[in-house]
């Protein structure tokens, strides 16, 4: 199976994975406590696979789930902005994987809020901007996916799997979330680098609106009146869950975003976003591919820049 992208067009989200592949696999998820990442533990439990959750705050699983599955489950207290935090994860799940494997890395964490550099300073000087939501949603996420890279090299299947959580504001203009935007806009960068690179399948999941614990009330009462004005909905958390269990279940998804959506707009709740590749012919698709037949990347550091302080 080769894991450089092609693109073989979007994906058919009514075609059913088969979900018995994702037996024994061992997965790591960040964010799982709550929310949409919570739904992927469940999901990843039901189906019998070793899950690893890490995130700042622990989390009970179901009864139903902890009855049949508490042996394949371990949660590890985990800030994705510290380095060490990280790396303990993924030996942990090494460990805790029948085979020594990584074999599923979900890059989930990530927080919302007001935004630092939206927001203007009424005093003279302003002040150095929070970038936290950078940090988790982006530092957090490159850490995820170093380390991630680096313990697939060890996996000793052949289907390797790293599911980046975007969003649609890393499409969609949002005013007002600078730096929310800014970073999902990354993630879906860091999906087109890697999908050329061999290691490993890389897809993102980019959901719409959904009502989770990340959103106050007010938010959630405000922005569910909004959309209904619109003649829009809410995304449903379990279509989340459902997308990236196909991604995951499903060897021939590489290089794609999948958008959740409301039902309304797809029944299945998601569908390919198809918005990652340049119309065949034209001048983009073509620096596309000259782009990805240049080799200066791979020359030794030392030699790429005549001064290590000289910035592109």
């Amino acid at each position: 199976m080769s894991l450089i992208y092609k693109n073989n067009g979007p994906i058919d989200p009514t075609i059913p994975p088969d979900l018995s592949r994702l037996k024994g696999k061992s997965v790591i998820i960040t964010g799982g406590s709550s929310g949409l990442g919570a739904a992927y533990v469940d999901s990843f439990l039901s189906h019998s696979a070793y899950v690893t959750n890490a995130d700042i705050q622990s989390r009970t699983l179901p009864p139903s789930l902890e009855e049949k599955h508490q042996s394949n489950y371990q949660y590890l207290k985990c800030d994705v902005r510290s380095w060490s935090d990280q790396l303990t994860v993924f030996k942990a799940a090494m460990t805790n994987s029948p085979g020594r494997n990584v074999d599923i890395v979900v890059a989930n964490a990530g927080i919302t809020g007001k935004d630092p550099i939206w927001t203007m300073d009424e005093s003279e000087d302003p002040e150095e901007p929070d970038l936290r939501i950078i940090d988790i949603c982006l530092r957090g996420v490159l850490y995820t996916t170093k380390l991630s890279l680096h313990y697939f090299t060890k996996c000793t299947t052949s289907d390797k799997c790293l599911i980046l959580k975007s969003s649609l504001a890393g499409y969609l203009d949002l005013p007002g979330a600078t730096s929310y935007q800014c970073a999902k806009y990354a993630v879906r960068g860091l999906m087109c680098n890697l999908r050329n690179s061999g290691f490993c399948r890389v897809n993102v999941i980019a959901p719409w609106f959904i009502a989770t614990p990340i959103m106050s009330e007010q938010v959630i009462e405000i922005l569910g009146k909004n959309l209904k004005d619109k003649n829009s909905d809410w995304a449903e958390v379990e279509d989340s869950a459902k997308a990236v269990i196909r991604v995951a279940a499903d060897e021939t998804i590489n290089g794609r975003t999948i958008a959740i959506v409301p039902r309304l707009e797809r029944k299945e709740g998601y569908m390919d976003m198809g918005f990652d590749d340049y119309p065949a012919g034209s001048d983009q698709e073509r620096w596309q591919t000259m782009i990805l037949g240049l080799t200066h990347r791979t020359l030794p550091q030392e030699v790429q820049s005549r001064n290590k302080e000289v910035e592109e």
